[in-house]
């Protein structure tokens, strides 16, 4: 996405408490990949930063950009989270309808919040409509896929990978041919299939999750795929910036890209089976990561309302490194208050 406009990417809806394992074990790994995740969400949204654009020059990306560029694996990484716990849980019919209704609940109570937000702080009702209802896209999406997943996982193997072969093509290597020829013109229009239908590709980062999650490769290969993701990114930020002559901050346009994928390869392998010794850390992670869907929920909330009391953050360019101190502010306070919620009549708001 280009702005603030098409919004919002968000966590995994399941808690690493659901996996079947000793009552006195947890999966910090996954709790530390859910707080990474949605930081990246953060982080992307706060921008805040010069990414060194400037009319008339041919852009390459600085250095800043490609530390941002890391925020496109914010969407994928919460989508393979959600695989290695999910796929293979074996949900009946009624528990996985009844996942995917909470999960339409909650994204439209809290997109209706957001909204009337919008709507007061510019005194005009034009937010409040059906298409803003997409504020929170990605827990519709996954609602989709969850049922998708369902009837894929009781069709003979083959059909589950043949779907996941088909998303490898269109959009994944159509993206990345649509990338070459801009490159090569740039005046070519760019075409917008990046998102897809119900966010589609999401089922190529879960079974990518599940596939992934019980196994340990080699520590080169998270290495390679670092770097190959990220090399591929930057092709991505030089064709879309140079085609639209527009700014490109590495979110929603990379989800459905081998560059993104690969780095979100890369993140999950490295960090799935993190264990910190330090009890302290311990409970950091496990407080980030099991509130991590109010992250996805509340930063927007809280920018809006900083926006309404300062409305000099709307223009305001900083040093990176204070973006970042802001994003982990949003991050913080957003899970705060996901922990009040939780433990209040209103829980239910928050229950997926």
């Amino acid at each position: 996405m280009a702005g603030l406009s098409p919004l919002l990417v968000g966590p995994a809806s399941v808690t690493t408490s659901e996996i079947k394992m000793p009552s006195n074990q947890r999966l910090f790994g996954y709790d530390a990949l859910k707080a990474l995740a949605a930081f990246f969400v953060v982080l992307y949204h706060v921008g805040m930063v010069d990414f060194g654009y400037r009319e008339g020059v041919y852009y390459y990306p600085t250095l800043v950009q490609e530390i941002w560029l890391f925020c496109a694996c914010g969407v994928p990484l919460f989508f393979m989270i959600n695989g290695a716990l999910t796929v293979n849980r074996n949900y009946d019919f009624k528990r996985v309808v009844t996942k995917s209704a909470r999960l339409l609940f909650v994204g439209s109570f809290w997109a209706v919040v957001v909204m009337c937000l919008l709507s007061l702080r510019e005194n005009n009702w034009k937010y409040f409509s059906i298409r803003m209802i997409g504020y929170y896209w990605f827990l519709f999406s996954l609602a989709a896929i969850y049922l998708i997943n369902f009837v894929l996982c009781r069709l003979p193997g083959w059909c589950r990978w043949l779907v996941v072969a088909s998303l490898l093509v269109f959009p994944f290597a159509t993206n990345l041919a649509w990338d070459i020829v801009i490159l090569k013109n740039p005046q070519t229009s760019l075409v917008e299939w990046r998102h897809g239908v119900f966010t589609l590709y999401g089922i190529v980062y879960l079974y990518i999750g599940d596939y992934l999650g019980p196994r340990h490769l080699a520590k080169w290969i998270p290495v390679v795929c670092a770097i190959a993701g990220l090399t591929l990114l930057s092709i991505e930020t030089i064709a879309v910036v140079n085609r639209t002559h527009c700014q490109f901050e590495g979110g929603n346009y990379c989800f459905p890209t081998y560059g993104a994928m690969l780095l979100s390869v890369a993140l999950f392998l490295l960090i799935k089976d993190w264990n910190p010794r330090s009890k302290s850390v311990k409970r950091v992670i496990s407080f980030l990561g099991s509130n991590a869907l109010g992250i996805y929920i509340f930063h927007l909330i809280l920018m809006i309302v900083v926006g309404v009391c300062f409305p000099v953050f709307y223009d305001m360019v900083v040093h990176p490194v204070v973006a970042i101190l802001i994003a982990m502010g949003y991050t913080i306070v957003s899970a705060m208050l996901s922990e009040l919620i939780k433990r209040s009549p209103a829980a239910i708001l928050m229950r997926l």
